[in-house]
């Protein structure tokens, strides 16, 4: 290939031009095919989401109008009839008839007291008791997932409910109790070109696999709400539901479909790609041969006459000019040069004889181009002064940057502990709720009256009720703290240009309480803390950016009363901005710092004590806002920062656009 490549200029020309254009089109394909896979993926699985929340709302809908009518049925008058056993059929007669008039696909069934069966919408044989798993859970109706119909009927879902007489308020007479066939909820899920998975998410357990083949494997990495999802040699694309029901509990939907249906389209834009590559190389490479043809010939012609000089020594001969461009031009350009060095050629020997006279000048000539080498010289001494001076620069220009990247490098690093943190949180909260709601409850199960007693001393003596407040105080300001720090870590990194916060509609106070009881170990005991809030309006901002702007302002007052001293924190509206005011009574800001205090590391504290980041930042977030800071001071008096933002934020356009100008 190198041989036959080397052979023809014609040849590499073709090579080169064709070695250009397919990896350029290759490229361009690779590009577009890789934006349109991802945009159709992308649609795909948000289509898929669509319909799981479609089977979501479905399941949850039905099972709801099934619980709020079995939440009306248990509060008939007719069911007064269970204390006596029903002995006139009147409550079977009613369960029959609702089981009618509401077209249920299961059936309806009345308990005593007793917890033995009383009437049933369909005929049972002998005496049946109330089942285990049937038994009421709540004041609510409660969903009992699919199990096998205790009473022999197959595969289940049911609601039960306790049964309150109307004739003395908590007198429970009995439980009543809806069954649905499993087969009904199969077929509000079903869909036609996609398979739909019931599943509950921890631990994985399928409810409904849609046709499809799932182990358990498959069932846990489906657990984590992935895109796509593989299961033995299949593929699928998957959506999951984001809808919740507080009825539903822990069951989850997705969505799936077959990866390599979802991949045809796909399939015929690389197979265009293609065919459009090989439709522009066919012109191309016959464009590109004329093209050789019509640059080699008039160069081969220029050849055979610089031959014919070389051999016969005849400068007289000249290249035939077959056109006006470059070629012709070439040829006009060598024609000149072979006409200037036949000139030369006689005028050699008349310079042969003026170099007897150059000899004699030869001295003065040197030292003429000594002077010009010493100025030469001094030139180039001042240049590298010069260059030396403009190496500093970068050198410390590359400094920031390597700092900047360390700040990121550190923000990146503490996201993930940090994010683990906040994250555990809310389960935190979630757990703590049902443990408080389980002792409640126990509270009021039906228990021997001297247990009953010791529990209720057991409650008196470790103050459950203090302990309740407390911890929900404690999740809150846990919760506060750790959203805190994952704020200052985001601040950082938006610092280092690396993500962005959301707008939240909060009220400001909130934010500055929730700071002060983090910073309440610096206070207590030893700063009096004032407030006058005369704003009590929500704020359209970023929100958790915001409160770090609290966070340092406070903390740096803080800091700056070594003693006792006051704190006072004043809000109020000013046209379309709302201002926060924070002065202390601290020892002040000098003169000669306080245009300073905003530059990115200055800090007046010791080393070890502070990074001066934390004005910079805060005026860097609240000038995102299309707002400002204002400080006033005087050595000796404490110092005042005013923080002012507006109540309703410009578009996010916009406020790029003014963050790039002040940038």
């Amino acid at each position: 290939m190198r041989n036959w490549l080397s052979q023809s200029i014609g040849r590499k020309l073709l090579a080169s031009f064709a070695g250009i254009f397919f990896v350029t089109y290759l490229l361009t394909a690779v590009v577009v095919f890789t934006s349109v896979r991802t945009a159709m993926m992308q649609a795909e699985a948000a289509a898929l989401t669509r319909l799981a929340d479609q089977k979501v709302e479905l399941a949850a809908n039905h099972l709801q109008a099934v619980a709020t009518n079995l939440q009306a049925w248990s509060h008939l008058e007719v069911m007064n009839d269970l204390v006596s056993g029903d002995v006139d059929k009147r409550v079977a007669r009613t369960l029959e008839s609702l089981k009618s008039q509401y077209g249920l696909a299961g059936d309806i069934y009345a308990f005593d007291a007793q917890d033995r069966l009383v009437a049933t919408s369909a005929p049972v044989r002998g005496e049946v008791a109330l089942p285990r798993v049937w038994r009421p859970r709540g004041a609510e109706p409660a969903l009992i997932d699919a199990h096998s119909d205790p009473l022999g009927r197959g595969k289940v879902l049911a609601l039960s409910v306790a049964i309150k007489a109307s004739f003395a308020s908590g007198f429970k007479l009995g439980t009543l109790v809806v069954t649905l066939p499993w087969s009904a909820i199969e077929t509000m899920l079903a869909a036609s070109d996609q398979s739909i998975v019931l599943y509950k998410a921890a631990p994985p357990a399928l409810l409904f696999s849609g046709g499809l083949a799932l182990d358990q494997a498959a069932l846990a990495r489906l657990a984590q709400r992935p895109a796509q999802l593989e299961a033995g040699a299949a593929r699928y694309v998957a959506g999951h539901s984001s809808k919740a029901s507080a009825l539903l509990g822990d069951w989850r939907v997705a969505a799936l479909k077959d990866a390599r249906v979802a991949e045809q389209p796909i399939r015929a834009v690389a197979v265009k790609l293609v065919a459009l590559g090989v439709l522009l190389a066919l012109p191309i490479l016959l464009a590109v041969r004329w093209l050789s043809r019509r640059l080699t010939e008039p160069v081969q012609s220029l050849t055979s006459v610089v031959s014919q000089i070389t051999s016969s020594g005849d400068l007289s001969a000249r290249a035939q000019v077959s056109g006006r461009d470059e070629l012709g031009t070439l040829a006009v350009s060598f024609n000149a040069m072979a006409g200037n060095l036949q000139r030369i050629s006689s005028e050699r020997e008349r310079a042969l004889g003026e170099l007897g006279m150059l000899n004699k000048t030869l001295e003065q000539r040197v030292s003429d181009r000594t002077a010009a080498l010493e100025a030469a010289n001094r030139e180039l001494t001042g240049a590298l002064a010069n260059l030396k001076a403009t190496q500093g620069q970068l050198v410390q220009s590359e400094k920031m940057a390597s700092l900047g990247q360390l700040v990121a490098g550190v923000a990146h690093e503490l996201n993930n502990p940090i994010g683990f943190i906040y994250a555990n949180f809310p389960h935190l909260e979630e757990y703590t709720n049902e443990l408080l709601e389980l002792i409640d409850t126990m509270r009021l199960a039906a228990v021997d009256p001297a247990q009953k007693a010791a529990i209720e001393e057991r409650i008196r003596a470790i103050d459950l009720d203090f302990i309740k407040e407390d911890t929900v105080k404690i999740i809150r300001s846990g919760k506060s703290g750790a959203a805190r720090i994952k704020e200052i870590v985001s601040s950082l990194r938006s610092f280092s240009r690396l993500d962005e916060a959301e707008l939240k509609s909060v009220r400001l106070e909130d934010g500055i309480d929730d700071t002060l009881a983090l910073l309440h170990h610096q206070i207590k005991n030893r700063i009096t803390v004032s407030k006058d809030y005369r704003l009590n309006e929500p704020v359209v901002c970023f929100a958790g950016q915001i409160n770090q702007v609290f966070m340092n302002i406070i903390y740096n007052a803080l800091q700056a009363m070594d003693g006792p001293g006051t704190l006072q924190i004043a809000t109020r509206r000013d046209g379309e901005f709302a201002q926060v005011s924070i002065t202390d009574s601290g020892k002040g800001i000098p003169p000669d710092v306080i245009d300073k205090i905003f530059d990115p590391f200055f800090t007046t504290k010791k080393v070890g004590e502070g990074t001066g980041l934390g004005l910079s930042i805060s005026y860097g977030i609240v000038e995102k806002h299309g707002g400002r800071i204002d400080v006033r001071s005087e050595p000796g008096k404490g110092a005042t920062f005013t923080v002012a933002i507006r109540m309703r934020p410009l578009t996010t356009a916009t406020i790029q656009q003014e963050t790039a100008s002040h940038g």
